[in-house]
């Protein structure tokens, strides 16, 4: 009977830990893809915005100091389709301090209840 109950607990032990790994991840990844936002870049060159047209190309918005551009990005070539005349604004990256990561696990506990 001891041996039963012992692969049972071990059972479940085993799916308790495979479902919170499961869990844990999938909300480090939504954190991690909130946090970065959609600026990437140095100090000059920032891509503000990018949207995927089909498996292996893409439209961008880059910003190069200042000068906002239009760009076709696909696995072949960059083309320019335009230079946009009024500028975008750049969104600031957020910055995640513990007033933030508390308000994240607060969201957390309250979209599972």
């Amino acid at each position: 009977m001891n041996d039963v109950f012992s692969v049972v607990l071990a059972l479940f032990g085993t799916i308790g830990v495979l479902i919170l790994t499961y869990y844990g991840s999938h909300w480090y990844a939504r954190r991690v893809s909130r946090a970065a936002g959609n600026i990437t870049g140095g100090n000059h060159i920032k891509v503000i915005e990018r949207v995927i047209v089909s498996k292996s190309s893409s439209l961008v918005i880059v910003d190069i100091e200042g000068q906002q551009l239009l760009l076709g990005i696909s696995e072949q070539n960059i083309s320019l389709i335009k230079e946009l005349e009024t500028a975008l604004e750049i969104p600031q990256r957020k910055e995640l301090s513990k007033e933030n990561f508390a308000s994240i696990l607060k969201s957390i506990k309250n979209k599972d209840q």
